[in-house]
């Protein structure tokens, strides 16, 4: 009764369909005179047969299953009841006066019109949950969901579509790679097959067209199941693109006696723990700019440098410079060109920033038509430990690169920055929005001058992934049993991933071309709402599969110098404009002019050649607005005022020689414009 109960809808259906089947069989299967005959006996034929299906059909096990799970194996039971309700129709309208007239091929067809129909009643049951499910899962951010690719037709992509269409899942498959041959173009539930790992390259060359490529190459199955040679060509290509391949466990992973404590622990990705859809950008746009372009990047080596590189490289540029002052780090992104990209021309230095001799002599030899400056010292607790080398890395190195992007007559040069530079307490953040100011002052001159050389600004907040990010320490300190340690439970954070800091940078470069006027526009991508620190570290704990407060402590130590708990986007001082990038804004600073920079940047060389942190201090302060006034941005307070700052540097015993490409100029001197 409970059974029926809740399958009420269905069972009348299927006592129509019974009924109806009946009488029409005996239309169907008798004609002429005879057909006179039988007509007395239709309707108790008819009735007949609706009671043996509503005794028969819930034995049969019509209604033990829910319509939403309605499959394959449904039609075994549905042959089964139709024959026995036939077969008892049979008998039991022999015993009947009325109903002994019917002949036999009657019954046969009745049952052959019964199965269609009760067929047709179950898949239309199913067809509209499916249909309710999908107007509930569009009502949802359905574009929020993350775009993979599929590999393999087997059981676990099966359970895998099945299992999308009945849940909100997060993830959205835009493609299915098979591993069996001829299958190209076919669909896979209402997944499109694109081609199949017999034939790697033509499927890499397909890709290689998409306009967006997915952010995640999901394996259906076991590496060991698939052709060796394809897998690896396809991992290799997602490898060299930012694609990242994951492993979907199957039914037979769950519980496995054969893997350890260690290993059933998830590796944390930041699509995970990132609150929000990735934002991506069109490829076609970027094939524009970058394919037969020279570029060169500075800091190549690094987390975002090297992400950067290569996604520059997968747009055919005509060559790519590479400069990184760590000889490992150049190694190492040296080789992972030569391994995926290994058409595309390319040169490695090692070679620091710093040295603006160095940096004019690669872009003389070069020429190169789009720069990014991804090359800084960024953690924040050592730079505030050494102020010096923050400025000779990220204020004297930014200026060198302008300036030899300028002299060269270069299309367009980046500069990486962060978010940490607006209102900063730190030295880490004055360093960067010094840059800021620079890069800012030269697209100015370009506009006031005519010159061709762009300059734009790109503002990150932190980079999940990246060397020196909370994800591979809160990974080492879960591992190792806790405890995590944050510095306060108030701190909150914007963050980003390494791909979209990167396609952030590529974009800027690209639509910064196009606008009218320079401004010296810095970028920044909307990264929606902050996320605490604490937050982020107990979802990292539960995606482990332990208890926050419990498995693993969490200690709060208590903020470090420089830190504050609030990071910004947008400077008081700045407009925000429109960029035609969706979820990517632009703010226009009001800025400093270029003499004073160039005056106040060439007294920040000098103090910290000379490694006075007190005065390049106390110069950050003079120059960078709101800076200083925080207690925690101190390491040396030297409260002295700008001129006798100055005094304190023309003192020193030291001799420096002058950079040949510095401009000095007496502070009461009007501003002259210049290209040097």
């Amino acid at each position: 009764m409970t059974e029926l109960k809740a399958n009420r809808r269905l069972v009348l259906g299927d006592v129509v369909s019974i009924t109806l089947s009946a009488a029409l069989a005996v239309l169907l299967t008798v004609t002429g005179s005879a057909q006179k005959q039988l007509l007395p006996a239709i309707l108790p034929f008819a009735a007949l047969a609706c009671v043996c299906g509503l005794v028969i059909f819930p034995l049969a096990g019509f209604y033990r299953r829910d319509t939403r799970s309605t499959s394959l194996r449904d039609i075994v039971v549905l042959l089964k009841g139709a024959l026995l309700t036939s077969v008892s129709l049979a008998i039991l309208s022999r015993f009947n006066l009325v109903t002994a007239s019917v002949p036999i091929p009657v019954v046969i067809v009745q049952f052959y019109l019964a199965v269609p129909a009760l067929g047709a009643l179950r898949v239309i049951a199913r067809g509209r949950e499916l249909t309710r499910q999908s107007r509930h899962l569009k009502e949802k951010e359905v574009d929020s969901r993350i775009p993979v690719l599929l590999v393999g037709t087997g059981a676990s992509c099966d359970l895998f579509l099945r299992s999308l269409r009945n849940t909100g899942s997060r993830y959205l498959p835009v493609g299915i790679i098979d591993d069996a041959r001829n299958t190209q173009g076919l669909y896979f539930h209402d997944v499109q097959i694109i081609g199949t790992l017999r034939d790697p390259e033509n499927v890499i060359e397909r890709l290689s067209h998409w306009n967006v490529l997915p952010q995640r190459l999901l394996l259906t199955e076991p590496t060991t199941h698939f052709d060796s040679d394809g897998i690896q060509k396809l991992t290799v290509w997602a490898s060299g693109h930012g694609v990242t391949v994951s492993r979907l466990h199957g039914l037979e992973d769950l519980g496995s006696p054969d893997l350890g404590e260690g290993q059933n622990m998830r590796t944390v990705d930041p699509d995970d723990i990132l609150d929000r859809p990735q934002k991506a950008v069109e490829r076609s746009l970027l094939f524009e700019v970058f394919k037969g372009r020279r570029v060169l990047v500075t800091g190549a080596g690094g987390s975002i440098g090297s992400e950067l590189t290569r996604q520059i490289a997968s747009f055919h540029p005509a060559e790519i410079v590479i400069i990184d002052n760590c000889e490992f780090n150049a190694y190492s992104i040296d080789m992972d060109l030569s391994q995926h990209f290994p058409d595309v021309p390319r040169r490695m230095y090692v070679a620091s920033i710093v040295d603006a001799d160095r940096v004019n002599s690669i872009f003389r030899q070069h020429r190169p038509e789009l720069v990014f400056n991804a090359a800084a010292l960024k953690h924040v607790p050592i730079v505030e430990l050494n102020p010096c080398e923050g400025v000779l890395t990220n204020v004297v190195g930014s200026r060198n690169v302008a300036d030899a992007a300028r002299e060269i007559g270069a299309l367009a040069m980046v500069q990486i920055s962060t978010d940490k530079a607006v209102n900063t307490t730190n030295v880490m953040g004055a360093t960067k929005r010094v840059a800021e100011f620079y890069v800012q002052a030269q697209d100015r001159i370009t506009n006031e001058t005519e010159e061709r050389t762009r300059f734009f600004s790109v503002r990150f907040g932190n980079v999940l992934g990246s060397s020196g990010s909370l994800i591979p320490l809160f990974q080492r300190q879960i591992s190792n049993g806790g405890p995590i340690t944050i510095t306060d439970p108030k701190m909150e954070r914007y963050f980003m991933t390494i791909r979209e800091a990167v396609q952030l940078t590529l974009v800027s470069a690209a639509s910064g071309l196009k606008f009218d006027t320079s401004q010296g526009e810095i970028f920044v991508l909307d990264m929606g709402k902050p996320v605490k620190i604490v937050d982020l570290a107990e979802r990292m704990i539960r995606l482990a599969g332990l208890t926050p407060h419990q498995d693993i402590k969490i200690n709060f130590i208590g903020m470090r110098p420089g830190e504050k708990l609030f990071e910004e986007l947008f400077d008081k001082s700045e407009a925000r404009a429109d960029c035609g990038i969706p979820g990517v804004s632009a703010a226009r600073p009001e800025g400093v002019p270029i003499a004073r920079l160039r005056a106040m940047i060439l007294k920040l060389e000098l103090a910290a050649r000379c490694q006075n942190g007190s005065l390049v201090n106390q110069l950050l302060r003079d120059l960078v607005p709101g800076y200083g006034t925080k207690t925690s941005c101190a390491v040396e307070p030297a409260k002295v005022g700008a001129s006798a700052a100055w005094s304190g540097a023309k003192e020193m015993t030291v001799k420096l020689p002058i950079p040949p490409h510095a401009v000095l100029r007496p502070v009461g001197a009007p501003e002259v414009l210049s290209t040097g």
